[in-house]
C-alpha cells in the first residue's frame, strides 16, 4: 500500500513534489496497488567522488525515497555502498533522509567497484541466500551453475526493487556476471542506472544475459542525475519492472 499523500505532507514536506511525480509515473506503468520493497545500492569508488560532495546521491536517494513511498507504506529505503565491498549502512526514511547520505558515510573510505559483492551482500541481506554454497573452481572463483530453482521453497510476500547506480564497470567483471546470474533466483529486481558522458557496454551486457532464472535486470543510462527530470527519471526507474513482476510470478518467486 503506498504512503498517503497527506502523511508525506504533514511528516516529509520537502518530498511531496517528488512523491506527487513518482506516483504519476506509477500510474502510467500499472503498478497501483502493487507492494515492494526499495533499496538503493551506490558507487563508493574515488571516481564518485565529486557527484557525492556535489550532493547529486543525496538529491537521488531522496528520489529513490519518493518512488518507494508509492510501493511501502513504512517510508523508508534501505542504503547500501558497493566500493572494494558492499556494506549495508542503515534505513533512510522519510523521518531523517535530509543530510541522509553524508551521514551515513562519514568516515567510509572510498575505493574500488566490486559489483559481485554488492549483488550477494544485497541478496542475503533480504534473507534470500542459497540454501547451499556454490560450487568454487581455482582460486576460489564461483563455478557457473544451472539456474534452474528459487532460492526460497515458498514465494515471498514482498519483492525487492534495487535502484543500483555507478559511474564505471567493475573490477571483475566475470565474478559480476556469475554473481547477478546467481541471485536471479531470488525475488529482486535490479534497477540499473549510469553516469557520465556515455552509456556503459557492460551494463547493458548484464541486462542481456541469457543464462539466469529470470530476466532480473534492466539498465538505463541517465547521464547527469540533476540534468533529468523527475518525471523522466522516474519513468526511467520503472522500466522493464513490471515485466520483472509478471515473469517472477510465472516463476513463484513472489506471490
Amino acid at each position: 500500500m503506498a504512503l498517503s499523500l497527506d502523511k508525506i505532507s504533514e511528516q516529509a514536506p520537502g518530498l511531496l513534489s517528488l512523491a506527487k511525480t513518482a506516483s504519476q509515473a506509477v500510474d502510467l506503468s500499472g503498478l497501483n496497488g502493487q507492494k515492494a520493497k526499495v533499496a538503493v545500492a551506490l558507487d563508493y569508488s574515488g571516481s564518485m567522488n565529486r557527484v557525492y560532495s556535489s550532493g547529486a546521491m543525496q538529491r537521488l536517494v531522496e528520489k529513490a525515497l519518493a518512488l518507494a513511498t508509492q510501493f511501502d507504506d513504512d517510508g523508508a529505503i534501505d542504503f547500501f555502498i558497493f566500493d572494494s565491498k558492499a556494506a549495508y549502512l542503515g534505513e533512510i526514511s522519510i523521518d531523517d533522509f535530509a543530510g541522509s547520505v553524508g551521514r551515513l558515510t562519514k568516515g567510509r573510505n572510498m575505493g574500488s567497484t566490486n559489483y559481485a559483492d554488492a549483488f550477494l551482500t544485497i541478496r542475503d541481506h533480504f534473507g534470500f541466500a542459497q540454501s547451499a554454497p556454490p560450487k568454487t573452481g581455482f582460486f576460489g572463483l564461483r563455478k557457473a551453475q544451472p539456474v534452474t530453482t528459487p532460492a526460497q521453497s515458498t514465494p515471498a510476500d514482498l519483492p525487492v526493487y534495487v535502484l543500483f547506480l555507478t559511474d564505471g564497470a567493475p573490477d571483475n567483471e566475470s565474478k559480476a556476471v556469475r554473481a547477478l546470474t546467481e541471485v536471479s533466483t531470488a525475488p529482486i529486481f535490479w534497477k540499473f542506472l549510469s553516469i557520465g558522458s556515455q552509456s556503459m557496454a557492460f551494463l547493458e551486457k548484464l541486462d542481456t544475459l541469457t543464462e539466469r532464472f529470470v530476466d532480473n535486470a534492466n539498465y538505463e543510462p541517465i547521464g547527469d542525475v540533476d540534468a533529468i527530470s523527475d518525471a523522466v527519471l522516474f519513468n526511467k526507474m520503472l522500466t522493464e519492472f513490471p515485466d520483472w513482476l509478471k515473469e517472477a510470478r510465472n516463476k513463484d518467486l513472489i506471490q
